[in-house]
Protein backbone atom coordinates (compact mmCIF):
# COMPACT_ATOMS: atom_id res chain seq x y z
CA UNK A 1 0.00 0.00 0.00
CA UNK A 2 1.66 3.50 -0.80
CA UNK A 3 1.15 6.25 1.41
CA UNK A 4 2.47 9.19 -0.46
CA UNK A 5 0.36 11.81 2.06
CA UNK A 6 1.41 14.59 4.36
CA UNK A 7 -1.62 14.16 6.23
CA UNK A 8 0.44 12.28 8.54
CA UNK A 9 2.91 14.69 9.36
CA UNK A 10 0.41 16.99 10.34
CA UNK A 11 -1.23 14.76 12.32
CA UNK A 12 2.17 14.30 14.23
CA UNK A 13 2.78 17.95 14.74
CA UNK A 14 -0.60 18.18 16.19
CA UNK A 15 -1.01 15.29 18.18
CA UNK A 16 2.47 14.95 19.80
CA UNK A 17 2.77 18.67 21.20
CA UNK A 18 -0.53 18.45 22.40
CA UNK A 19 0.64 15.78 24.84
CA UNK A 20 3.02 17.96 26.39
CA UNK A 21 1.03 20.82 26.69
CA UNK A 22 -2.56 19.68 27.71
CA UNK A 23 -2.31 18.97 31.89
CA UNK A 24 -2.57 15.18 32.56
CA UNK A 25 -5.77 15.44 34.41
CA UNK A 26 -7.44 16.49 30.87
CA UNK A 27 -6.81 13.29 29.92
CA UNK A 28 -9.49 10.89 31.73
CA UNK A 29 -13.27 11.49 30.57
CA UNK A 30 -11.72 13.29 27.21
CA UNK A 31 -9.56 10.63 26.53
CA UNK A 32 -12.69 8.32 26.04
CA UNK A 33 -14.26 10.73 23.72
CA UNK A 34 -11.30 11.66 21.25
CA UNK A 35 -10.78 7.73 21.29
CA UNK A 36 -14.58 7.40 20.21
CA UNK A 37 -13.82 10.46 17.77
CA UNK A 38 -10.80 8.87 16.32
CA UNK A 39 -12.63 5.38 15.63
CA UNK A 40 -15.44 7.60 13.89
CA UNK A 41 -12.38 9.28 11.93
CA UNK A 42 -11.10 6.43 10.75
CA UNK A 43 -14.08 4.08 10.05
CA UNK A 44 -16.21 6.69 7.98
CA UNK A 45 -12.95 7.38 6.31
CA UNK A 46 -12.71 11.00 6.88
CA UNK A 47 -9.29 10.67 7.04
CA UNK A 48 -9.11 10.57 3.14
CA UNK A 49 -10.71 13.15 2.82
CA UNK A 50 -7.97 15.33 4.36
CA UNK A 51 -5.25 13.27 2.42
CA UNK A 52 -4.61 15.22 -0.57
CA UNK A 53 -2.60 11.98 -1.66
CA UNK A 54 -2.13 8.48 -0.78
CA UNK A 55 -4.40 5.58 -0.48
CA UNK A 56 -7.74 4.99 1.47
CA UNK A 57 -8.31 1.06 1.32
CA UNK A 58 -7.64 1.06 4.85
CA UNK A 59 -11.10 1.43 4.91
CA UNK A 60 -13.95 -0.47 3.62
CA UNK A 61 -16.33 -0.46 0.83
CA UNK A 62 -18.50 -3.07 2.82
CA UNK A 63 -18.93 -5.40 -0.13
CA UNK A 64 -17.99 -8.13 -0.95
CA UNK A 65 -18.79 -11.05 -3.84
CA UNK A 66 -19.52 -13.86 -2.04
CA UNK A 67 -22.08 -14.95 -3.24
CA UNK A 68 -21.23 -15.09 -6.86
CA UNK A 69 -17.41 -16.24 -6.27
CA UNK A 70 -16.43 -19.87 -6.84
CA UNK A 71 -14.41 -20.81 -4.34
CA UNK A 72 -12.50 -23.92 -5.76
CA UNK A 73 -10.42 -26.15 -2.31
CA UNK A 74 -8.28 -28.14 -4.84
CA UNK A 75 -6.24 -27.92 -7.60
CA UNK A 76 -6.61 -28.42 -11.00
CA UNK A 77 -4.50 -28.24 -14.13
CA UNK A 78 -4.38 -24.98 -15.51
CA UNK A 79 -5.72 -24.22 -19.19
CA UNK A 80 -2.73 -21.39 -20.15
CA UNK A 81 0.51 -22.86 -18.26
CA UNK A 82 1.31 -25.98 -18.54
CA UNK A 83 2.72 -27.81 -15.30
CA UNK A 84 0.29 -24.82 -12.99
CA UNK A 85 -2.75 -25.25 -11.28
CA UNK A 86 -5.71 -23.28 -12.33
CA UNK A 87 -5.85 -20.17 -10.11
CA UNK A 88 -7.61 -20.30 -7.33
CA UNK A 89 -9.77 -17.67 -4.88
CA UNK A 90 -8.65 -17.70 -1.23
CA UNK A 91 -12.22 -17.05 -0.04
CA UNK A 92 -15.36 -15.18 -1.48
CA UNK A 93 -14.21 -12.25 1.31
CA UNK A 94 -13.32 -8.43 -0.27
CA UNK A 95 -9.53 -9.21 0.18
CA UNK A 96 -6.10 -7.78 -1.15
CA UNK A 97 -2.63 -7.10 -1.55
CA UNK A 98 -1.76 -11.19 -0.44
CA UNK A 99 1.72 -12.49 0.24
CA UNK A 100 3.31 -15.70 0.47
CA UNK A 101 6.39 -17.89 1.71
CA UNK A 102 7.67 -20.90 1.34
CA UNK A 103 8.82 -23.12 4.24
CA UNK A 104 12.48 -25.17 2.60
CA UNK A 105 12.70 -26.75 5.98
CA UNK A 106 9.73 -28.53 5.32
CA UNK A 107 6.38 -28.63 2.90
CA UNK A 108 4.54 -26.10 4.88
CA UNK A 109 3.47 -23.00 2.62
CA UNK A 110 1.95 -19.78 3.85
CA UNK A 111 -0.30 -16.81 2.59
CA UNK A 112 -1.18 -14.07 4.52
CA UNK A 113 -3.27 -11.06 3.11
CA UNK A 114 -5.94 -7.98 4.27
CA UNK A 115 -9.22 -8.91 4.95
CA UNK A 116 -11.69 -6.18 4.67
CA UNK A 117 -15.43 -6.13 5.94
CA UNK A 118 -18.35 -3.34 6.70
CA UNK A 119 -16.06 -1.41 9.01
CA UNK A 120 -12.24 -2.21 9.58
CA UNK A 121 -9.77 -4.26 8.25
CA UNK A 122 -7.70 -7.42 9.22
CA UNK A 123 -4.76 -9.33 8.61
CA UNK A 124 -5.14 -12.99 8.07
CA UNK A 125 -2.97 -15.72 7.48
CA UNK A 126 -2.98 -19.47 6.56
CA UNK A 127 -1.03 -22.14 6.29
CA UNK A 128 -0.95 -25.53 3.99
CA UNK A 129 0.99 -28.50 5.04
CA UNK A 130 1.06 -30.02 1.78
CA UNK A 131 3.27 -27.68 -0.42
CA UNK A 132 -0.16 -25.40 -1.15
CA UNK A 133 -1.94 -28.11 -2.20
CA UNK A 134 -4.70 -28.06 0.50
CA UNK A 135 -5.23 -25.14 3.19
CA UNK A 136 -6.22 -25.05 6.37
CA UNK A 137 -8.59 -22.62 7.92
CA UNK A 138 -7.79 -19.01 8.42
CA UNK A 139 -5.98 -17.20 11.70
CA UNK A 140 -6.33 -13.20 12.46
CA UNK A 141 -2.84 -13.01 13.50
CA UNK A 142 -3.45 -10.35 16.03
CA UNK A 143 -6.13 -7.98 18.01
CA UNK A 144 -6.97 -5.69 15.48
CA UNK A 145 -6.09 -2.27 16.40
CA UNK A 146 -8.76 0.23 14.55
CA UNK A 147 -7.19 -1.47 11.02
CA UNK A 148 -4.72 -3.49 9.81
CA UNK A 149 -3.10 -3.47 6.72
CA UNK A 150 0.42 -4.09 4.17
CA UNK A 151 1.19 -7.80 5.34
CA UNK A 152 4.58 -9.88 4.92
CA UNK A 153 5.40 -13.33 6.40
CA UNK A 154 8.92 -15.02 5.70
CA UNK A 155 10.46 -18.55 6.83
CA UNK A 156 14.04 -18.98 7.87
CA UNK A 157 16.18 -21.44 7.21
CA UNK A 158 15.11 -23.42 10.35
CA UNK A 159 10.97 -23.06 9.61
CA UNK A 160 10.84 -20.03 12.20
CA UNK A 161 8.07 -17.68 10.83
CA UNK A 162 7.97 -13.98 10.70
CA UNK A 163 5.01 -11.87 9.76
CA UNK A 164 4.84 -7.84 9.75
CA UNK A 165 2.43 -5.70 8.98
CA UNK A 166 0.91 -2.17 9.48
CA UNK A 167 -1.24 -1.42 12.17
CA UNK A 168 -3.37 1.15 13.01
CA UNK A 169 -4.25 4.19 13.97
CA UNK A 170 -0.43 5.46 13.64
CA UNK A 171 0.37 3.35 10.45
CA UNK A 172 3.29 2.18 12.66
CA UNK A 173 5.18 -1.55 11.63
CA UNK A 174 4.09 -4.58 13.90
CA UNK A 175 6.00 -8.25 13.83
CA UNK A 176 5.10 -11.36 15.17
CA UNK A 177 6.66 -14.83 14.95
CA UNK A 178 5.86 -18.51 15.22
CA UNK A 179 8.18 -21.40 16.34
CA UNK A 180 5.30 -24.37 15.46
CA UNK A 181 4.43 -23.63 11.97
CA UNK A 182 1.87 -20.84 12.69
CA UNK A 183 -0.11 -23.03 15.38
CA UNK A 184 0.84 -20.18 17.95
CA UNK A 185 2.55 -17.04 17.55
CA UNK A 186 4.25 -14.31 20.15
CA UNK A 187 3.24 -11.20 21.30
CA UNK A 188 3.06 -8.45 18.88
CA UNK A 189 6.28 -6.01 18.74
CA UNK A 190 5.80 -2.38 17.83
CA UNK A 191 9.24 -2.15 15.39
CA UNK A 192 9.58 1.51 15.40
CA UNK A 193 7.90 3.00 17.99
CA UNK A 194 9.75 6.20 17.59
CA UNK A 195 7.91 6.67 13.42
CA UNK A 196 4.41 6.87 13.49
CA UNK A 197 2.60 7.21 9.62
CA UNK A 198 4.87 5.05 7.85
CA UNK A 199 3.76 2.55 4.95
CA UNK A 200 4.53 -0.66 3.91
CA UNK A 201 7.01 -2.59 5.98
CA UNK A 202 8.98 -4.97 3.56
CA UNK A 203 11.00 -7.56 5.46
CA UNK A 204 13.81 -9.63 5.01
CA UNK A 205 14.79 -12.35 7.57
CA UNK A 206 18.89 -14.29 7.53
CA UNK A 207 19.16 -17.55 6.88
CA UNK A 208 19.59 -18.27 10.59
CA UNK A 209 17.00 -15.92 11.57
CA UNK A 210 18.75 -13.77 13.64
CA UNK A 211 19.01 -10.63 11.92
CA UNK A 212 15.84 -9.47 10.70
CA UNK A 213 15.57 -5.97 8.16
CA UNK A 214 12.34 -4.06 7.70
CA UNK A 215 12.29 -1.10 5.28
CA UNK A 216 9.07 1.62 5.69
CA UNK A 217 9.18 5.39 4.89
CA UNK A 218 8.22 8.40 6.14
CA UNK A 219 8.82 10.20 3.69
CA UNK A 220 12.24 9.15 3.78
CA UNK A 221 14.03 5.69 3.28
CA UNK A 222 14.61 4.12 6.59
CA UNK A 223 15.53 0.83 7.84
CA UNK A 224 15.55 -0.94 10.82
CA UNK A 225 17.35 -4.00 12.17
CA UNK A 226 17.24 -6.51 14.66
CA UNK A 227 19.81 -8.85 15.77
CA UNK A 228 18.32 -11.15 17.90
CA UNK A 229 15.82 -12.72 15.79
CA UNK A 230 13.02 -9.67 16.06
CA UNK A 231 13.21 -10.25 19.88
CA UNK A 232 13.98 -5.93 19.62
CA UNK A 233 14.94 -3.54 17.49
CA UNK A 234 17.48 -0.92 17.06
CA UNK A 235 17.22 2.42 16.31
CA UNK A 236 15.67 3.32 12.36
CA UNK A 237 18.64 4.26 10.20
CA UNK A 238 17.36 7.63 7.54
CA UNK A 239 19.21 5.59 4.00
CA UNK A 240 18.64 9.03 2.00
CA UNK A 241 21.82 11.01 2.57
CA UNK A 242 19.54 14.45 2.75
CA UNK A 243 15.81 14.83 3.65
CA UNK A 244 14.19 14.59 0.30
CA UNK A 245 11.29 17.63 1.03
CA UNK A 246 8.44 17.13 -1.93
CA UNK A 247 9.96 12.89 -2.33
CA UNK A 248 8.89 9.78 -0.22
CA UNK A 249 11.36 6.68 -0.67
CA UNK A 250 9.32 3.21 -1.41
CA UNK A 251 10.79 -0.04 -0.55
CA UNK A 252 9.42 -2.74 -2.81
CA UNK A 253 11.78 -5.66 -2.17
CA UNK A 254 14.95 -6.99 -0.67
CA UNK A 255 17.33 -10.02 -0.13
CA UNK A 256 20.17 -10.84 2.02
CA UNK A 257 23.43 -12.32 -0.22
CA UNK A 258 25.32 -14.88 0.70
CA UNK A 259 27.66 -12.67 2.12
CA UNK A 260 25.53 -11.12 4.73
CA UNK A 261 25.01 -8.17 2.32
CA UNK A 262 21.23 -6.00 2.73
CA UNK A 263 20.00 -5.39 -0.51
CA UNK A 264 16.69 -3.62 -0.57
CA UNK A 265 15.18 -1.67 -4.04
CA UNK A 266 13.63 1.61 -2.98
CA UNK A 267 11.73 3.87 -5.45
CA UNK A 268 12.32 7.28 -4.98
CA UNK A 269 8.94 9.17 -6.00
CA UNK A 270 7.55 12.84 -6.22
CA UNK A 271 4.61 13.68 -4.29
CA UNK A 272 2.71 14.20 -6.73
CA UNK A 273 3.93 11.77 -9.35
CA UNK A 274 4.12 14.33 -11.63
CA UNK A 275 8.84 14.21 -11.93
CA UNK A 276 11.03 11.12 -13.11
CA UNK A 277 10.89 8.37 -10.52
CA UNK A 278 14.60 6.72 -9.48
CA UNK A 279 14.72 3.26 -9.31
CA UNK A 280 17.74 3.01 -6.33
CA UNK A 281 19.19 -0.20 -4.68
CA UNK A 282 20.42 0.62 -1.10
CA UNK A 283 22.65 -2.06 0.62
CA UNK A 284 24.23 -2.59 3.54
CA UNK A 285 27.47 -4.42 4.46
CA UNK A 286 27.93 -4.30 7.85
CA UNK A 287 24.72 -5.66 8.98
CA UNK A 288 22.60 -2.64 8.81
CA UNK A 289 24.87 0.04 10.55
CA UNK A 290 25.35 2.13 7.57
CA UNK A 291 23.92 1.98 3.97
CA UNK A 292 25.27 3.20 0.12
CA UNK A 293 21.89 4.01 -2.33
CA UNK A 294 23.07 2.53 -6.05
CA UNK A 295 20.76 4.49 -9.10
CA UNK A 296 20.41 2.06 -11.11
CA UNK A 297 17.66 3.84 -13.77
CA UNK A 298 14.65 6.32 -14.05
CA UNK A 299 11.39 6.38 -15.21
CA UNK A 300 9.14 9.00 -16.85
CA UNK A 301 5.46 10.23 -15.02
CA UNK A 302 3.02 6.86 -15.08
CA UNK A 303 0.17 6.79 -16.94
CA UNK A 304 -3.18 7.26 -14.97
CA UNK A 305 -5.85 4.92 -14.19
CA UNK A 306 -9.40 6.93 -14.08
CA UNK A 307 -11.13 3.87 -15.85
CA UNK A 308 -10.81 2.27 -12.34
CA UNK A 309 -13.10 3.55 -9.10
CA UNK A 310 -11.36 4.80 -6.59
CA UNK A 311 -7.61 4.62 -8.31
CA UNK A 312 -5.60 7.55 -8.20
CA UNK A 313 -2.92 9.27 -10.16
CA UNK A 314 0.47 7.37 -9.53
CA UNK A 315 -0.87 3.99 -8.51
CA UNK A 316 0.51 2.66 -11.58
CA UNK A 317 4.03 4.09 -11.22
CA UNK A 318 6.86 2.30 -10.77
CA UNK A 319 7.52 -0.72 -8.19
CA UNK A 320 10.30 -3.58 -8.49
CA UNK A 321 11.40 -6.83 -6.93
CA UNK A 322 14.40 -8.39 -6.37
CA UNK A 323 16.26 -11.19 -5.48
CA UNK A 324 19.95 -12.81 -5.00
CA UNK A 325 20.98 -16.57 -6.20
CA UNK A 326 23.45 -18.51 -3.89
CA UNK A 327 26.34 -17.16 -5.99
CA UNK A 328 25.54 -13.76 -4.63
CA UNK A 329 23.72 -12.78 -8.69
CA UNK A 330 21.03 -10.24 -8.16
CA UNK A 331 18.13 -9.70 -10.17
CA UNK A 332 16.02 -6.49 -10.56
CA UNK A 333 12.72 -6.31 -12.10
CA UNK A 334 11.14 -2.98 -12.38
CA UNK A 335 8.44 -1.31 -14.48
CA UNK A 336 9.59 2.11 -16.26
CA UNK A 337 8.27 4.26 -19.06
CA UNK A 338 10.46 6.81 -21.38
CA UNK A 339 7.37 8.69 -22.05
CA UNK A 340 5.54 10.97 -19.55
CA UNK A 341 2.27 9.50 -18.64
CA UNK A 342 2.64 6.71 -21.53
CA UNK A 343 2.18 2.85 -20.48
CA UNK A 344 5.17 1.33 -18.57
CA UNK A 345 7.06 -2.03 -19.78
CA UNK A 346 8.65 -4.23 -17.44
CA UNK A 347 12.69 -4.50 -17.07
CA UNK A 348 15.08 -7.05 -15.40
CA UNK A 349 18.74 -6.12 -15.39
CA UNK A 350 21.62 -8.12 -12.91
CA UNK A 351 24.40 -7.49 -11.03
CA UNK A 352 26.93 -9.59 -9.09
CA UNK A 353 27.46 -7.09 -6.65
CA UNK A 354 24.65 -4.15 -6.62
CA UNK A 355 26.81 -1.63 -7.71
CA UNK A 356 27.49 -2.41 -11.42
CA UNK A 357 24.20 -3.29 -13.24
CA UNK A 358 23.20 -4.69 -17.28
CA UNK A 359 21.95 -2.90 -19.48
CA UNK A 360 17.92 -3.40 -19.17
CA UNK A 361 15.78 -6.05 -20.93
CA UNK A 362 12.24 -5.75 -21.68
CA UNK A 363 10.62 -9.00 -20.14
CA UNK A 364 6.52 -8.05 -20.53
CA UNK A 365 4.65 -8.52 -23.50
CA UNK A 366 6.34 -6.36 -26.82
CA UNK A 367 3.11 -4.41 -26.79
CA UNK A 368 3.53 -0.96 -26.29
CA UNK A 369 0.10 -0.24 -25.41
CA UNK A 370 -0.16 -2.53 -22.69
CA UNK A 371 0.40 -1.58 -19.12
CA UNK A 372 2.59 -3.35 -16.88
CA UNK A 373 3.44 -3.43 -13.09
CA UNK A 374 4.23 -4.99 -9.67
CA UNK A 375 6.94 -7.31 -10.23
CA UNK A 376 8.05 -9.84 -7.58
CA UNK A 377 11.32 -11.90 -8.15
CA UNK A 378 12.51 -15.21 -6.19
CA UNK A 379 15.85 -17.15 -6.53
CA UNK A 380 15.37 -20.66 -7.27
CA UNK A 381 17.12 -23.48 -4.47
CA UNK A 382 20.34 -23.40 -8.03
CA UNK A 383 22.79 -20.52 -9.13
CA UNK A 384 21.32 -19.24 -12.03
CA UNK A 385 17.48 -19.80 -11.42
CA UNK A 386 15.22 -17.11 -11.08
CA UNK A 387 11.86 -17.12 -11.55
CA UNK A 388 9.63 -13.79 -12.05
CA UNK A 389 5.99 -12.78 -11.90
CA UNK A 390 4.04 -9.40 -12.64
CA UNK A 391 0.38 -7.57 -13.66
CA UNK A 392 -0.09 -6.35 -17.07
CA UNK A 393 -3.23 -5.92 -19.76
CA UNK A 394 -3.22 -7.44 -22.83
CA UNK A 395 -3.28 -4.77 -26.04
CA UNK A 396 -3.87 -1.55 -23.43
CA UNK A 397 -7.44 -3.33 -22.75
CA UNK A 398 -7.84 -1.73 -19.32
CA UNK A 399 -10.23 -4.46 -18.35
CA UNK A 400 -8.04 -6.71 -19.43
CA UNK A 401 -5.16 -7.65 -17.08
CA UNK A 402 -3.38 -10.99 -16.31
CA UNK A 403 -0.69 -12.72 -14.34
CA UNK A 404 2.80 -13.43 -16.12
CA UNK A 405 5.60 -15.24 -15.58
CA UNK A 406 9.12 -16.05 -16.62
CA UNK A 407 12.30 -17.78 -15.84
CA UNK A 408 15.89 -17.48 -16.20
CA UNK A 409 18.11 -20.87 -15.74
CA UNK A 410 21.22 -19.22 -16.45
CA UNK A 411 21.10 -15.65 -14.25
CA UNK A 412 19.39 -13.75 -16.69
CA UNK A 413 20.68 -14.31 -19.95
CA UNK A 414 18.01 -15.81 -21.25
CA UNK A 415 14.24 -15.95 -20.74
CA UNK A 416 11.31 -18.39 -20.73
CA UNK A 417 8.27 -17.59 -23.29
CA UNK A 418 5.70 -15.89 -21.18
CA UNK A 419 3.30 -18.03 -19.03
CA UNK A 420 0.06 -16.75 -18.22
CA UNK A 421 -1.23 -17.74 -14.35
CA UNK A 422 -4.35 -16.09 -14.39
CA UNK A 423 -6.20 -18.77 -16.78
CA UNK A 424 -9.89 -18.87 -15.70
CA UNK A 425 -12.35 -15.76 -17.20
CA UNK A 426 -14.93 -16.95 -14.64
CA UNK A 427 -15.51 -16.91 -11.04
CA UNK A 428 -16.15 -13.86 -9.77
CA UNK A 429 -17.52 -10.73 -11.04
CA UNK A 430 -14.55 -9.19 -11.92
CA UNK A 431 -13.59 -12.02 -14.50
CA UNK A 432 -13.94 -11.99 -17.78
CA UNK A 433 -12.86 -13.28 -21.28
CA UNK A 434 -10.02 -10.58 -21.58
CA UNK A 435 -8.77 -12.03 -18.13
CA UNK A 436 -9.69 -9.56 -14.93
CA UNK A 437 -10.84 -5.87 -14.65
CA UNK A 438 -7.87 -4.90 -12.65
CA UNK A 439 -4.75 -5.29 -10.36
CA UNK A 440 -6.28 -5.43 -6.42
CA UNK A 441 -3.26 -3.76 -4.59
CA UNK A 442 0.14 -2.41 -5.67
CA UNK A 443 2.02 -5.91 -5.15
CA UNK A 444 1.87 -9.61 -5.48
CA UNK A 445 3.93 -12.31 -4.17
CA UNK A 446 6.29 -15.02 -5.73
CA UNK A 447 8.28 -17.63 -3.06
CA UNK A 448 10.08 -20.90 -4.45
CA UNK A 449 10.01 -24.24 -2.31
CA UNK A 450 13.04 -26.32 -1.44
CA UNK A 451 11.63 -28.55 -4.51
CA UNK A 452 11.93 -25.90 -6.97
CA UNK A 453 7.92 -25.04 -6.68
CA UNK A 454 6.48 -22.09 -7.59
CA UNK A 455 3.80 -20.44 -4.91
CA UNK A 456 2.01 -17.13 -6.25
CA UNK A 457 -0.55 -15.16 -5.18
CA UNK A 458 -2.11 -11.99 -6.52
CA UNK A 459 -4.94 -9.41 -5.91
CA UNK A 460 -7.54 -9.18 -8.78
CA UNK A 461 -10.76 -6.30 -8.42
CA UNK A 462 -13.55 -4.80 -9.99
CA UNK A 463 -11.19 -1.34 -9.48
CA UNK A 464 -8.82 -0.30 -7.06
CA UNK A 465 -11.77 0.45 -4.69
CA UNK A 466 -12.82 -3.55 -5.13
CA UNK A 467 -14.42 -5.47 -4.07
CA UNK A 468 -11.46 -8.07 -4.85
CA UNK A 469 -10.19 -10.90 -4.01
CA UNK A 470 -6.27 -13.08 -3.21
CA UNK A 471 -5.91 -15.30 -5.98
CA UNK A 472 -2.76 -17.76 -5.75
CA UNK A 473 -1.61 -21.14 -8.07
CA UNK A 474 1.42 -23.05 -7.72
CA UNK A 475 3.48 -24.98 -10.47
CA UNK A 476 6.70 -26.79 -11.12
CA UNK A 477 9.35 -24.81 -12.78
CA UNK A 478 10.68 -27.70 -15.24
CA UNK A 479 10.32 -26.35 -18.70
CA UNK A 480 8.64 -23.08 -17.39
Amino acid sequence: MKNYSGFPRVMDSIIEPLGRLVPKWFWGLPLCVSAALLLVYEFNGLGAVDRPHGERKERSTGRDFAAQTDVQLHPRASATAPGWASERVWSGHDDWEPFVAADRSSSYVYQMTTRFNTRLSGIFIRRSADGGKTWEPDQLIAPINVWQADPQVQVDANGTVYAVWLDGPYWMSTLVKSYDHGTTWTAPIVIAPALRWTDHPWLVVSPDGQDVYVGLNKDDSFIVASHDGGATFLTPIRTNPVPTPGHWWDANGAAIAPDGGIYYAVINFFLNYEGPSEVNIVSSHDHGASWQTTLVDTSAPPPGCKGAAGCGYGFLSTTAGLAIDANGRMVLAYHAGDIAKGPQQMWITTSDNGVHWTARVQISQPDPAADNGFPSVAAGPTAGDFRVVWQGNKNGDPRGWNTFYRRTTDGGTTWSETAQLSDRTTGAPYKNPAGYAFPYGDYLSLSVDRAGVNHVIWGEGASYDGPGGSWYTRGMATGQ
